[in-house]
């Protein structure tokens, strides 16, 4: 979902030629990407993180305007174009379907405005919403449409915390959507649900025909799964959990059977909440879930992909974040596979726009 604000908030020209970075902001850190224009063939720069400190943003709420500004001028230094493309935390964001009468086709706007407020705890004239038709079965009198909605005072906020750190945002996206986008490939039918790890949720994402229609959040992620390994004792401090994560999940002290042991509850509810958000999707869209993609750097854990694979008749994989930039196989890329995983959003900002190439 585009949200224009070269007309409806900023008043910026349309520098199309000029480079734009990719930003997610989410409780631990704001991690951004870079691509750079070489004769109308974009390629990546850049693919970084700036860390947070704990409560600056929680769950899509900023609570510290001026240090989380702070944060947004290190990423300005670090990147070549002011101006930027922005995910929106989940939490934000609202999807939903409606159901129409074909004939109101031609005027979906006007009909979705009666729908917005059935759906959504605002009022219409406090949000901006984008709708795509995802069902138009010739032999129906109705067509079904996915309806995304972000509240007017999240985007006024976030254009205000980018402009005080000299940032220009050419559109706020929706992070699902932008996930989708990384790691699905472009004309890919199958019906997916995307299981990705945060630092503090994990986001469940359904993908029909390749639209979103759904998703949800469970309150578990990276940051439990590190507080649970440091309180099994197999590990002598925090420093050391951060170097288990950094090292792709080898630690040469430590045996590694009993810390992925010591995470079989944690990952045992994932498993269930995955199983449940499965059988929702299958009930209420009539569609079997062909496939289960696992993003965020906690999901390379060879643990996790073995509880999320009981009980589910379909494919589960690790994302390939670039499947629709870079053959990996081909490129060099500067981020290492697993980091790679937690980088999906804001590389998603860019897919309808890449062409593949060599990084």
């Amino acid at each position: 979902m585009r949200f224009n604000l070269l007309k409806k908030i900023l008043s910026v020209p349309n520098y199309l030629s000029l480079p734009v970075a990719g930003i997610e902001i989410s409780n631990s850190s704001i991690k951004y990407v870079e691509f750079v224009n070489n004769n109308g063939v974009l390629s990546l720069k850049k693919a970084s993180e700036v860390m947070l400190e704990p409560n600056i943003v929680k769950n899509g709420d900023i609570i510290n305007k001026t240090t989380l500004i702070e944060a947004l001028v290190e990423v300005k230094n670090n990147i070549t174009s002011d101006f930027v493309k922005v995910s929106i935390p989940e939490e934000k964001s609202y999807i939903f379907d409606v159901v129409l009468p074909k004939e109101a086709k031609n005027n979906v706007r006007e009909a979705l405005e009666f729908k917005i407020e059935e759906n959504v705890p605002l009022k219409l004239d406090e949000v901006y919403f984008e709708y795509e038709i995802v069902e138009d079965e010739i032999n129906s009198k109705n067509i079904v449409l996915s309806v995304s909605v972000i509240s007017k005072k999240v985007i006024s906020d976030y254009v205000e915390l980018f402009d005080k750190a000299g940032l220009f945002p050419r559109s706020f996206e929706i992070e699902s959507k932008m996930i989708a986008n990384s790691v699905i490939f472009r004309g890919d039918q199958k019906n997916t649900i995307i299981v990705n790890i945060k630092d503090d949720t994990t986001e469940l994402v359904a993908v029909i025909n390749g639209f979103v229609r759904l998703s949800s959040s469970v309150f578990i992620g990276e940051n439990t799964i590190r507080e649970t390994l440091l309180r099994t004792g197999l590990f002598k401090d925090k420093i050391s959990v951060d170097s288990f994560f950094e090292n792709d999940f080898s630690f040469e002290t430590t045996d590694m059977k009993d810390a992925y042991g010591s995470l079989a509850n944690i990952f045992s509810v994932l498993k269930d909440e995955v199983d449940k958000f499965d059988g929702y999707v299958t009930k209420n869209f009539s569609k079997k879930i062909e496939r289960i993609i696992l993003c965020g750097k906690s999901s390379a854990m060879p643990s996790f992909g073995k509880h999320i694979n009981q009980n589910i008749n379909s494919e589960v994989k690790l994302a390939d974040v670039w499947i629709n930039t870079f053959d990996i196989k081909e490129s060099v890329v500067r981020l290492k596979f697993n980091d790679s995983l937690g980088f999906a959003a804001p590389i998603g900002l860019f897919v309808s726009s890449i062409k593949k190439t060599n990084a």
